[in-house]
């Protein structure tokens, strides 16, 4: 993998499991603490991310 897309496709196709595992040991990589811009960005794309899977789980659900 070399690109951030290609890492994100294969992030999206982890369990649940493995992606917390994931960000957890992410977090035991990074050095600095985030700035509190940096936590709002990343707080606004798991929601962004939650958002989208909602609304894809709601679109299956009235088929």
């Amino acid at each position: 993998m070399s690109t951030v897309t290609e890492i994100k496709q294969a992030v999206n196709k982890l369990p649940p499991r493995k992606k917390l595992a994931l960000a957890q040991w992410l977090q035991t990589q990074v050095n600095d603490r985030l700035s509190d811009d940096e936590m709002m960005a990343v707080a606004a794309e798991g929601a962004r991310a939650l958002d989208k899977r909602e609304a894809a789980y709601a679109k299956r659900k009235t088929r």
